[in-house]
């Protein structure tokens, strides 16, 4: 755990973009998949994702951005410390074949993307988000040239997403617009069951905190690591 702590801190000292997988690969895959999130805490609806990415490639990489992406709003604490979130998501992979965990030095995805091309050069790329993601990575805000990152990201990977309930309008609205039409065929939808889809750590911690049924919105490995944090016990 110590050596993950400094790794973590190698990684938001990096100027470039720069993956790291943890626990390393038997063989280089040929095929990646990125699920990016902050985990706190994983729940079936990162699962849900994970499985559909899993049947498009050979590795799904769960990865952790060691920095963060500022949130809107008011920021709230974390439900779980980041130790607790790794080593959940690292409990999950090691049940799994064809998955990892891994650290990012930065946190957007264009970037995540940039640091995967490094790491696997020879391997297809996809991202698999959910459509709020994926919505995200329209939005001028994050970038210095927007059109420039948005067209090398969608040159060199393909983008899957998954509809969270009342996107729908938001994401064909903003595939079709005419600033946005030219990347739309790199976005594909990836159908999960809606209620699955529907699920969100955000959801999960608000739920856990007030005290009302969450269990059934996480897996196993994710269940000791909250109770420890609710309890302390």
């Amino acid at each position: 755990m110590r050596e993950r702590a400094e790794l973590l801190e190698t990684l938001r000292r990096a100027a470039d973009p720069r993956l790291v997988v943890l626990g390393g690969l038997p063989v280089e895959p040929t095929a990646v998949t990125l699920v990016s999130s902050s985990f706190d805490p994983l729940t079936l609806g990162h699962v849900g994702l994970v499985e559909a990415a899993a049947l498009e490639g050979d590795l799904v990489l769960l990865v952790y951005a060691a920095r963060t992406l500022p949130k809107e709003g008011d920021p709230v604490p974390p439900l779980l410390a980041e130790a607790d979130r790794l080593e959940v998501v690292q409990r999950f992979c090691a049940t799994r074949s064809g998955l990892a965990a891994a650290l990012c030095s930065h946190g957007l995805l264009a970037e995540q993307a940039e640091a995967a091309r490094g790491r696997f050069p020879g391997a297809r790329l996809t991202l698999a988000m959910g459509s709020d993601k994926a919505l995200q990575l329209f939005d001028p805000r994050w970038y210095e040239d927007r059109d420039a990152e948005l067209l090398r990201l969608v040159a060199s990977a393909d983008i899957r997403f998954a509809v969270r309930a009342g996107d729908r309008g938001r994401v064909e609205a903003t595939l079709s617009s005419p600033e946005n039409v030219r990347f739309g065929s790199a976005f594909h939808e990836v159908r999960l069951e809606p209620s699955v889809a529907a699920i969100s750590a955000r959801q999960v911690r608000e739920l856990a905190r007030r005290g009302e049924p969450f269990e059934h919105l996480v897996p196993p490995e994710a269940m000791p690591a909250i109770r420890l944090a609710l309890t302390g016990v």
